[in-house]
């Protein structure tokens, strides 16, 4: 019995040094008036399958939580986590988040949904899509009505609406050394599906605002700051589409060999491309992509891209909103060492391990 006692403690004391090793805390939005820092390596368990993790997030919960992921965890549904507070959760080498399975139901599509939720943090999480399809399913992870969220070193694969959204007045988001991708050929449209606004090639990553009539929610909103970030190969366009948003694009990898438009400023949107990276770029791909003629109404928007690789300098608005300035202290690195940087850290890369059972 003393042994067991014994490897108990052992394994929970691995895990919090584990949790210690993690990076402390984000820059950007996510720090702003205020702390971002979940469970801070409080309370860790270790979950391998869904309901574990459904049991270890709580309803309504504010206890701080840190939830280590170990191995490949299948989700049957969009798992909803509403109204928690305080946790951290961290993907152990190996593990992932999964719902790849091919279904017209959306209520069987995606993975997570963070709704209500406050102080959350998401690091080292593979999420494994079906492979993009444009059926108003669910995403890989979505942000509704939540703030104070940090996403970090998690790589998004084959969302089916979407790789990673955020909509409904979320807000004080960073999302950091996070990998965009689509490794899966579209779904084909339908040949029953008379519906023109269905894409057949709907590898669209992420979507910031979900609709241009959203703004009574989502206006002054939805600030988010994405940190040496990777669209790489599959990424269509939504790198990211924005509305609402004040989005600081900071140190990012642009590389996919399929890209139509990277970024897309609508509604309100004030959008800061800061020392990113565009290489290896599609013949007639769009740098950025702002409302048509005869969408006026919500053509309201600022976009500006400074020190950029591979994109000239440009300031774009239409407007009176001044170009953002980002509140926070930061240092940009060249945008000449991006690809390398990005390449070599972004992605569920970071080596968290303990000693013990469970």
């Amino acid at each position: 019995m003393m042994n067991n006692y014994l490897k108990t403690l052992f394994s929970l004391c691995a895990l919090m040094m584990g949790a210690l090793c993690l990076h402390a805390q984000p820059m950007g939005w996510a720090m702003v008036d205020g702390i971002t820092d979940g469970s801070r390596g409080e309370n860790p368990v270790v979950v391998t399958n869904c309901d574990e993790l459904v049991k270890a997030l709580g309803k309504r919960d504010s206890t701080r939580r840190t939830i280590y992921l170990k191995g490949r965890i299948e989700v049957p549904a969009l798992l909803r986590v509403k109204d928690v507070q305080n946790k951290s959760i961290i993907g152990l080498p190996g593990s992932a988040l999964v719902n790849d399975r091919y279904t017209l139901d959306k209520d069987s599509t995606g993975i997570l949904l963070i709704e209500r939720c406050r102080n959350m943090v998401l690091q080292n999480i593979t999420f494994l899509g079906p492979g993009a399809f444009d059926r108003d399913a669910n995403d890989n992870l979505c942000l509704s009505r939540s703030e104070r969220i940090w996403v970090d070193h998690c790589d998004f694969q084959d969302g089916m609406d979407g790789n990673f959204d955020s909509n409904h007045g979320s807000d004080y988001i960073t999302v950091s050394w996070c990998r965009f991708r689509y490794l899966k050929q579209p779904w084909p449209k339908l040949a029953d599906d008379t519906n023109d606004d269905h894409n057949s090639d709907h590898r669209f990553s992420n979507l910031w605002g979900s609709s241009d009539r959203e703004g009574a929610m989502s206006q002054g909103h939805l600030r988010t700051t994405f940190d040496h970030c990777w669209w790489d190969d599959g990424c269509r366009m939504r790198m990211p589409f924005v509305r609402f948003a004040q989005i600081h694009l900071l140190n990012c990898l642009y590389s996919s060999n399929v890209a139509v438009t990277y970024i897309q400023a609508r509604y309100l949107s004030n959008v800061l491309v800061d020392a990113c990276a565009f290489v290896n770029q599609p013949k007639n791909v769009k740098l950025f992509q702002t409302p048509s003629a005869s969408n006026r109404q919500f053509a309201d928007y600022n976009i500006r891209f400074r020190n950029c690789l591979g994109a000239p300098d440009v300031e774009q608005r239409h407007g009176n909103a001044d170009f953002l300035e980002p509140p926070y202290a930061y240092t940009a690195e060249k945008a000449s060492l991006v690809e390398a940087l990005v390449k070599a850290g972004a992605g569920a890369t970071l080596d968290i391990s303990f000693r013990g059972e469970r």
